[in-house]
C-alpha cells in the first residue's frame, strides 16, 4: 500500500496533537512518526531545484472545490463530520470535522459548525467565524509542480482532499501564508531553521501529500523539512 495511505490517518490525528500543545510545541522535540515520515517521504518524492512558476494557472482549473456537495450514505447514522443524508459543502465537511459541536437541523441540511476549538497553525483558540479552509499544499503550488499536467478530474479530486490537504485555520493565517510553498512558509508555532513537533508535523503532512498526487517538491522544500525535523 502507498506510504501516503498508511499514514494519512495517522497524521490526522499527529495534527490535532500538534494543535492541541500549541504555541508549546514549537519548543518540543520532533515526534519519531512524523521524523519518519519526512524521511521516508523525501526517499521517495522527486526532488527538483526550485519551484519554476508555470503559466496559465487559475483556480478554476481545480473547480468550485467549497461547493463539491457530500451525502452520506443512507444506511449509515454518522458516515464522519457530515451526517448521513445531509448535504455538506467540502468547507462545510471541514469545518465540522474542527468543530464537532453542530447545531441540529431538522430538514436535512448540513448543521452549523459551533463551539471552538485550537488553531493547529497557531494554537490559538478560535471560532467558526474565525475561519478559513486552508489547502496544506496550495492549489497554485500544486500547479507549478505537476498538477498543470492533470485532467481536470483529478484537480478537483485534489482540490477536496478532505482527509488530508484541507484543514480549518485562523483566518488571518491563512492569508499570511497565501501560496507559499514548505520552503516558503511554515506556521507561526514552527520556528524556521529549528527542530520542531508543530513545524514537523506540518512538513510531515505536506510531504504526504505530495506523495499522493504525486508531486515533485523543491529543493527548499526538502531542505525545510529537514531542518524542523532534523532528519
Amino acid at each position: 500500500m502507498p506510504l501516503a495511505a498508511l499514514l494519512s490517518l495517522a497524521l490526522l490525528a499527529l495534527w490535532l496533537v500538534a494543535g492541541v500543545h500549541g504555541r508549546d510545541s514549537a519548543r518540543t522535540a520532533p515526534r519519531a512518526d512524523d521524523r519518519a515520515t519526512v524521511v521516508q517521504a523525501l526517499d521517495e518524492l522527486t526532488t527538483v531545484a526550485r519551484r519554476t512558476h508555470v503559466l496559465g494557472y487559475s483556480r478554476d482549473h481545480f473547480g468550485g472545490w467549497a461547493q463539491q456537495w457530500w451525502t452520506g450514505p443512507a444506511d449509515s447514522a454518522d458516515s464522519g463530520p457530515a451526517p448521513a443524508g445531509s448535504r455538506c459543502s467540502t468547507r462545510q465537511v471541514v469545518m465540522l470535522a474542527a468543530f464537532p459541536d453542530r447545531s441540529p437541523t431538522a430538514d436535512g441540511s448540513c448543521p452549523a459548525s459551533r463551539g471552538d476549538t485550537v488553531d493547529v497553525y497557531t494554537g490559538d483558540t478560535i471560532t467558526p467565524a474565525d475561519v478559513e479552509i486552508d489547502h496544506v499544499v496550495p492549489l497554485s503550488a500544486a500547479w507549478d509542480h505537476g498538477a498543470w499536467s492533470w485532467p481536470r478530474a483529478e484537480r478537483v479530486r485534489f482540490a477536496n482532499d478532505t482527509e488530508l490537504n484541507l484543514v480549518a485555520v485562523a483566518g488571518r493565517v491563512n492569508q499570511d501564508k497565501s501560496d507559499g510553498s514548505l520552503g516558503e512558509w511554515l506556521p507561526p508555532t514552527a520556528k524556521a531553521g529549528s527542530p520542531s513537533e508543530a513545524g514537523c508535523a506540518y512538513a510531515a503532512r505536506y510531504l504526504a501529500v505530495c506523495l499522493r498526487y504525486g508531486l515533485t517538491v523543491s529543493d527548499g522544500d526538502a531542505s525545510a523539512a529537514r531542518q524542523v525535523c532534523a532528519v
